[in-house]
């Protein structure tokens, strides 16, 4: 039997570089679309029946396309590098079994709260969440209250400048292994993505935690499907935005009013090795929120008391 040879040759436990990472999905990426291609070029025909049934009208470029992305999504799972989404609560430890064999590096990303202008069954609100689907068309959503008396506010999805905190809704569904063909609805696929994200060594986030936008909203109620979504251009304009963010010795200022005044994240996390294959997370004292977070979700009528005694958070194993 043959033996194949890695497209990069590493020793267990060495770090993999960014640059070496992406030198790798290039080679990954050549090799698929090569060996896909060849293999599409051998059939002589296809029944347009099977064709139909199997290809479901996908061009070659669709199918290397989605052959290579599903490919990357899996080897970025299997190098040794894990992403978990966490609720920690104040004084108590979160045990993570990662089965890495080996202390892991821990990189902890509180997740923000945003505000965001959410939809569900045509009915708008403003509400602060840490994960929002949305389109392209929604940099900037209008609110318009009930009543003459109250001004219609813009709320800002997108920066005008800056850095964009936006992943591929398609990636996402690669990344979660959401099974889905031409045929499944928007609705199904948030579903199946939701239950996926809040699975296996992630916590549950909290119904008003997560939410979609007025597009969505609408395609999901129009039943709207992966195909029409394609045909009209829409796949690869869909989103979701979360934002994790680390501050990285920078001293706790709160009460400063100065422009420039960044709220320190995440606080008070206490990250412990107990064997091999075991950490824990353990939240020590009640985190830092800036006031706009905190008057947000207090004049939503949120329980601050009881989300003030709690942090989202990304963490980031490397083993």
């Amino acid at each position: 039997m043959s033996t194949l040879e890695p497209y990069v040759e590493y020793k267990a436990g060495q770090l993999i570089a960014a640059e070496v990472m992406n030198e790798m999905q290039d080679k990954i990426r050549k090799d698929i679309k090569e060996q896909t291609e060849t293999a599409v070029g051998a059939i002589n025909q296809v029944p347009s029946a099977r064709d139909a049934e199997r290809l479901e009208g996908q061009s070659l470029a669709d199918i290397t396309a989605a052959i290579v992305d599903r490919a990357i999504s899996e080897a970025a799972r299997h190098i040794g590098y894990m992403q978990m989404f966490k609720k920690l609560q104040v004084d108590r430890e979160s045990i993570v079994e990662h089965n890495l064999k080996n202390n892991p590096l821990v990189d902890v990303y509180q997740l923000d709260y945003f505000e965001v202008v959410a939809s569900e069954d045509d009915h708008r609100y403003r509400t602060w969440v840490n994960f929002f689907l949305y389109h392209s068309s929604e940099q900037r959503i209008l609110f318009m209250p009930a009543g003459d008396s109250t001004p219609r506010v813009n709320i800002q999805i997108e920066p005008t400048s800056g850095g964009r905190y936006r992943l591929s809704f398609a990636e996402m569904l690669a990344r979660y292994k959401v099974a889905y063909t031409d045929s499944s609805s928007l609705g199904e696929l948030e579903t199946e993505l939701w239950k996926a994200m809040f699975g296996n060594l992630n916590d549950r986030f909290d119904d008003d935690q997560h939410a979609h936008s007025p597009w969505f909203d609408r395609c999901c109620r129009d039943g709207r499907t992966v195909k029409s979504l394609k045909e009209k251009g829409y796949w690869d304009d869909l989103w979701l935005k979360m934002v994790p963010r680390k501050t990285i010795n920078y001293p706790d200022q709160t009460g400063q009013n100065g422009s420039d005044f960044v709220t320190p994240a995440p606080t008070m996390v206490q990250v412990s090795h107990f064997d091999f294959n075991t950490l824990g997370l353990k939240l020590l004292r009640e985190p830092v929120y800036s006031q706009e977070v905190s008057s947000g979700l207090r004049a939503e009528g949120r329980d601050f008391e009881a989300i003030r005694r709690e942090l989202k958070v990304m963490v980031l194993l490397r083993a």
